[in-house]
């Protein structure tokens, strides 16, 4: 029997949603020619499935800078899209602290 490597937990619905929703705006950022948006979107989805230490850092400036990017020039779907984003990162990320608050209360 071969000793288990470090097992990953299964990603939640948010990180599929986004890490999809992320690959489709790669799609329309090459259609469109915007290009830096072109080349992050990838690399943040890669960096949130990995679940890398500084993902959530990296999702924060990539969804400000393309919320700033889309008021700027009057495309209003990316602020939109932004502000969906890290509304659903953000109660992901407290539903999993309530969770853990739960569990770590039950075990007392």
């Amino acid at each position: 029997m071969r000793p288990r490597e470090s097992v990953r937990p299964r990603p939640s619905f948010v990180v599929i949603a986004l890490v999809s929703s992320l690959l489709v705006y790669a799609g329309i950022a090459v259609a469109r020619h915007w290009w830096p948006s072109a080349l992050m979107a990838p690399l943040l989805a890669v960096l949130l499935w990995r679940r890398h230490r500084r993902a959530r850092f990296s999702a924060y400036v990539f969804f400000s800078v393309l919320a700033a990017r889309g008021a700027l020039t009057g495309v209003w779907a990316l602020p939109v899209y932004a502000l969906a984003v890290v509304g659903a990162r953000g109660v992901a990320a407290t539903d999993s602290g309530v969770a853990g608050a739960v569990r770590r209360a039950r075990a007392r």
